[in-house]
């Protein structure tokens, strides 16, 4: 069934009927409206008709509450097609409290982060924080846990374990398939897991950076559909040529727009939709969500109505939302009122037929988790003290290259020490979920920072302690009064703490506020340029990102620095 009819009594589908043929008004009308067609890609004007939280008509209606709406213009409500949670660095009820404001009515999310931390109850975990909150949280299920035979997370998730959440409701498929190389070389565990989701009848998400040619023909093959990590147009249109949806990603580290904004019109933007992927709480409440990426689209030159229907009828449509996107009849009336199209400025956001206030916020946005995945959630750290003479290293080895508005990094030779001058800064990774002892080391080229260290429990995707520093005795206080919060964020100079953001969900997540998270997150963004971060980079995502081994060209996990290609690892 593909309208919201399905969830209609007898009864309550025929009165629902009898609004849409005028012969009894609606609960709501808007009135005089300007609203987007996203099936001719036109913006039309009339009445809009609501009742029983669905779209009933479209003409002329009236209704026992009208909204005279001249001058404004009615979309449909924003969907994120791919983003993780976890990565705004808040539980889920504050980040849907932020980003509904921005218009977002619903997101597809993968809950890896906290997976690779905690395993199933981290998937879990998730599921419980967003039942009931007033933003619709649809899931994928992790597939890279960890995300490929060159890292050492807190769990290992296999085809029996995801295969538990298939069915459920709000469960959409399996996420991002990272290990592209396990695909290709037919490494059984992975075959098992695609597998088992094209049996379930389940969407498989893609990840697939810089991958061509028969290699990304082969990846395809087993059932990938979406891809979110192009960074080029060209990268963009082989994938979309072998049938692959294209998913253009602004978040906090990696932004494509600018470059993949050819999509951004027919044929291509059919099957091109808007992503954030991994966008910090801060970002949103300042410059915003996916209206942040419409704004940015049109600037860029893109039709307002092709961004807006990215934004939210081609995301639905991919994944099988087939009630939502839309402002037609028997649609979910999931909208939002905009006093500037140009400007994507939001004036109302509804949910339902409702409008979304900060009233009703306070009251809906409240998370119900039992107590055991808590307790499990705050009990994430397990690693010995650290001191600097663990941190160093007997010879030479890679410099990573970081590039400003990018995930994929360079080689840049070889260095046996630190190299404040040259801009050559030690980069350490520290397994912490089970008290292992290993420790990868490499040096970083591009980051900046003259003095001091910063450490992180944000590294993705095995989430353990990353650090970098202009000496091994700064990065070792750094990621021991890491440990001593509980996980989450350190700057550390000049013998002591300059700033910190304690993430004590998992080393992932605060519990504070809104408001307190974007005064942490300013504090140690400040903290870290203070200390000579290079400020064309966020120095705290761009960090997180060096530690995942699935994006070329180098990068570092708790075995060492990893070559992507070749698969060699230095030590």
């Amino acid at each position: 069934m593909r309208y919201q009819q399905k969830s209609m009594t007898r009864d309550e589908y025929e009165y629902f009927l009898q609004v849409t043929a005028g012969e009894v008004k609606a609960e709501l009308v808007l009135k005089n409206a300007n609203f987007l067609d996203v099936f001719t890609n036109r913006f039309k004007s009339g009445d809009i008709a609501i009742s029983s939280g669905t779209f009933a008509g479209i003409g002329k209606y009236s209704g026992a509450q009208e909204i005279d709406m001249t001058g404004k213009t009615i979309v449909p409500g924003f969907i994120d097609a791919h983003i993780h949670i976890e990565s705004t660095t808040v539980v889920p009820e504050i980040f849907v409290k932020e980003s509904i404001k921005h218009g977002t009515t619903a997101v597809i999310t993968d809950p890896h982060e906290i997976a690779n931390v905690m395993g199933v109850d981290g998937i879990n975990y998730m599921l419980e924080a967003t039942e009931g909150l007033p933003m619709d949280v649809f899931f994928m299920i992790p597939s890279c846990v960890p995300s490929c035979k060159y890292d050492e997370a807190g769990a290992v998730i296999m085809a029996s374990d995801m295969e538990q959440f298939y069915g459920k409701d709000r469960v959409k498929g399996m996420a991002e398939l990272m290990d592209v190389d396990g695909v290709v070389s037919r490494n059984p565990s992975v075959l098992d897991k695609s597998y088992s989701a094209i049996k379930k009848d389940m969407l498989i998400d893609g990840h697939a950076p810089m991958v061509t040619g028969r290699k990304l023909v082969s990846y395809i093959a087993a059932g990938v559909l979406s891809d979110h990590e192009c960074a080029s147009l060209e990268e963009a249109l082989e994938k979309m040529g072998l049938g692959v949806w294209i998913m253009i990603r602004e978040g906090t580290a990696a932004q494509n727009l600018a470059d993949l904004i050819g999509l951004c019109q027919e044929p291509y933007a059919s099957r091109s939709m808007f992503c954030t992927d991994d966008r910090h709480i801060n970002h949103i409440m300042d410059e915003g969500h996916i209206d942040a990426i419409i704004r940015k689209a049109i600037k860029l030159g893109a039709d307002p109505a092709i961004a807006y229907k990215m934004a939210s009828y081609n995301a639905a449509a991919y994944f099988g939302l087939r009630d939502r996107g839309a402002i037609s009849p028997g649609f979910l009336a999931d909208f939002i009122v905009l006093e500037d199209i140009n400007d994507a400025r939001v004036g109302a956001v509804y949910k339902n037929g409702i409008e979304i206030t900060d009233e009703s916020l306070k009251l809906k946005c409240k998370s119900h988790i039992t107590d055991d995945l808590i307790e499990k959630s705050h009990d994430t750290f397990h690693l010995p003290f650290i001191t600097e003479e663990m941190l160093g290293n007997k010879g030479k080895l890679p410099i990573i290259g970081l590039v400003p508005g990018q995930l994929y990094t360079t080689r840049e030779g070889l260095s046996d020490g630190i190299n404040i001058d040259q801009d050559i800064l030690k980069v350490v990774v520290v397994e912490r979920h089970n008290n292992t002892g290993h420790i990868g080391i490499g040096f970083v080229n591009g980051y900046g920072m003259k003095k001091g260290a910063i450490a992180t429990s944000v590294a993705h995707d095995a989430h353990n302690i990353i650090a970098i520093g202009a000496s091994e005795k700064d990065m070792a206080h750094a990621i021991n009064a890491l440990k001593d919060i509980g996980g989450g964020m350190v700057v550390w100079a000049d013998g002591k703490v300059k700033a910190s953001y304690p993430l004590p969900v998992a080393g992932l997540m605060s519990e504070e506020s809104s408001d307190m998270a974007n005064k942490h997150l300013e504090e140690i963004h400040l903290a870290a340029y203070e200390l000579g971060a290079n400020k064309d980079i966020d120095p705290f995502m761009t960090l997180s990102f060096t530690a995942l081994p699935v994006i070329p060209e180098l990068r570092i996990t708790t075995k060492g620095v990893v070559d992507v290609a070749s698969g060699k690892i230095f030590k």
